[in-house]
């Protein structure tokens, strides 16, 4: 072929574009980093470069799964490929869903800070439940204008630079046109199947690339997100099963290491006490001035955490909200997958409300947003409470205006909502366990109008909010004194993850888990434990606390069981677990241990210790993998209640 041949050619037509869109999505990631400056701002140039290396197999793969069908449109070794109406269906079907592309980069740039890493495709199932959610697009589209005209502007660059050259009967000869063009289709095949795998040797010996190829890269979790792109993580995770038996250890090694199955042993009779469990959206322990020696955000629950049973080195499991509701009620925290998305959201689970059911107990849930929103009441269901309390009963109560108290995006105001679970609790049988979920802390972070003097912009959106449900729970505890069971009642007050930080020390992979976890009963324990705590051990510590005498399984610890101890902590944050024991935190990435820290002595994990504490490494991976397998083979077998 000619060179007018050849840069006319359909294939060098999809390569070109390729070129272009690749470029896009560099540019993608750059947005990104500066978007999200305050989690990477320690990263030095150098290892900017081995990022934006992995980056680079992410994008190559990226585009080839965007444009498959362009791509296959454009090599075919045969005459039609040069039809100019031909050309110019290829040419939607790859615009449109590379511009589908842009735009999820600029969506996990406005997300990330409450996410924590790449949306993939659980998303669509975790709002599938939304009723408002046209009017979350749009105020987002509002929210993040500048994002929208930056993904605009790509999305224009990629219209407007896209290689079409215009090709003429002269221009190919028919004869020979298969055959010249046979090579460099077989060819532009062998590096489709390159890039998808991220390898250029294509053999039984390299395995495909996934999105823990990652960790290659990374120094810590969050930066996992610099090199990966979000169409990527989107599209690999359509239709994955992510649960299967790791085989770390045998069954008899796995039960000596670690098992979720508790046998409680009463330290009296059981206590029935009203159990109530309150959930916060958002609220990061960063915001309390109590644990970090400033004025803080959360006057009234800085007061409370004084009066009852509060720990200072207590955790999330997750970063999402959907992932709060199993841990702290049934003490399932995230490994692996999102129970509510995966394909084992329907195992049989025990939870707090089920457990205390054999009790007497009359057990119930609320959460403000519309009915079915968040996945939570089916959740509420299987975990086995009697009643749903949302929007929709909310409406029904005439004693309140809804109309008025909605907050025009997710739910009703927590002041309101507050006073109505308040007010449904004095209504209901003794004892109950009931469980509230908060919502106005929560993207995008706005508060009544009567209140925005009174609470003001802080360094972050969020911080008004926090302060505004802060003042709205002090509303709620000065009404539920009024009940005479008031101190026959045991609150349980956390938070589902962390939120917009204020301060980099709350960006690390085990900082960035820090929510607040207090266990409060008028007149009850009053103490400030260094206990490592997490949501996971809510649930085994109410039931210790009321000594609950039957077993039970959690992937939890109780607070009351060795008390004396350090305990231990474990969470996920995608793609590494993590553990942290006595003084010591290790990240392990399904398949070898990444990283050793002692954060004590260095907050912000820059000190890689792997190798340094052999025996202690051992000890802390080997109880990390005993919990992650037994998670694995519990929920594929659906074994997560004693069977009867």
């Amino acid at each position: 072929m000619t060179i007018k041949q050849i840069i006319k050619h359909p294939i060098a037509q999809y390569a070109v574009n390729y070129l272009i869109a690749f470029a896009l999505m560099m540019i993608c990631r750059i947005i990104f980093i500066a978007a999200n400056s305050n989690f990477y701002g320690d990263i030095e140039p150098s290892h900017y470069l081995t990022l934006f290396k992995g980056g680079m197999k992410y994008d190559f793969a990226a585009i080839f799964y965007l444009t498959a069908v362009a791509f296959f449109m454009m090599i075919m070794p045969f005459k039609f490929s040069l039809n100019a109406t031909y050309r110019k269906i290829a040419k939607y079907f790859f615009i449109i869903p590379v511009a589908i592309g842009i735009f999820a980069n600029m969506f996990d740039t406005a997300f990330f800070p409450f996410n924590g890493r790449r949306t993939n495709f659980s998303f669509f199932s975790e709002f599938q439940n939304e009723n408002n959610l046209v009017g979350i697009f749009f105020g987002g589209l509002v929210d993040y204008w500048y994002l929208v005209l930056a993904a605009a502007a790509l999305i224009f660059v990629l219209i407007k630079f896209y290689y079409n050259p215009k090709v003429s009967a002269e221009d190919f000869p028919v004869r020979k046109y298969a055959l010249k063009t046979l090579p460099a289709t077989l060819l532009c095949i062998y590096f489709f199947m390159a890039g998808l795998r991220g390898s250029l040797i294509i053999d039984n010996d390299h395995r495909p690339m996934n999105m823990n190829n990652a960790n290659e890269y990374i120094r810590k979790s969050n930066e996992s997100a610099i090199v990966l792109n979000t169409p990527y993580c989107i599209l690999r995770t359509m239709g994955k099963i992510s649960f299967s038996n790791p085989e770390y250890f045998s069954a008899d090694e796995l039960e000596r290491i670690y098992t979720p199955v508790h046998y409680p042993t009463p330290r009296g009779e059981f206590k029935k006490m009203n159990v109530v469990i309150i959930i916060l959206e958002s609220f990061g322990k960063e915001y309390s001035g109590l644990f970090n020696g400033n004025e803080g955000y959360t006057p009234f629950l800085d007061s409370l955490y004084k009066q009852g049973l509060t720990f200072t080195n207590s955790f999330a499991t997750g970063r999402k909200s959907i992932d709060a509701m199993p841990s702290i009620l049934a003490g399932i925290p995230y490994l692996t997958d999102h129970f509510f998305m995966s394909m084992y959201s329907n195992n049989k689970v025990n939870s707090v409300a089920s457990l205390l059911k054999s009790k007497g107990y009359y057990s119930a849930f609320y959460h403000g947003a519309p009915n079915g929103s968040m996945g939570f009441l089916h959740f509420s269901r299987l975990a086995g409470f009697d009643d749903y309390y949302g929007m929709t009963e909310y409406c029904n109560d005439q004693s309140f205006n809804a109309m008025d108290d909605f907050d025009g995006h997710w739910a009703i105001w927590d002041e309101e909502f507050l006073q109505y679970y308040a007010k449904s609790m004095g209504e209901i049988p003794q004892p109950f366990v009931t469980a509230c979920f908060t919502a106005t802390s929560h993207n995008p972070f706005r508060i009544p109008e009567k209140y925005k003097e009174r609470f003001p912009e802080g360094p972050q959106p969020i911080t008004k909010c926090i302060q505004y449900t802060d003042n709205a729970l002090r509303l709620f505890f000065d009404r539920m004194k009024q009940y005479p069971w008031y101190e026959n009642t045991l609150f349980v007050i956390t938070a589902d993850h962390t939120n917009q930080t204020l301060s980099r020390e709350y960006t690390t992979d085990r900082n960035v888990f820090k929510v607040p976890i207090l266990i409060y009963q008028p007149g009850g324990i009053k103490k400030m434990s260094e206990k490592l705590f997490c949501q996971a051990d809510i649930t085994p510590t109410i039931l210790d606390y009321l000594n609950y005498d039957k077993p039970y399984i959690a992937f939890g610890n109780s607070y009351f069981n060795n008390s004396d101890t350090t305990g231990y902590v474990v969470n996920f944050s995608e793609p590494l677990y993590q553990i942290s024991m006595d003084k010591y935190f290790l990240q392990f990435d399904g398949t070898k241990e990444t990283g050793f820290f002692i954060p004590d002595d260095d907050i912000m994990l820059e000190n890689n210790l792997i190798g340094k504490f052999p025996d202690i490494e051992t000890k802390m991976l080997d109880l990390l993998k005993a919990e992650i397998q037994q998670y694995h083979v519990r929920m594929i077998e659906n074994n997560l209640t004693i069977k009867e």
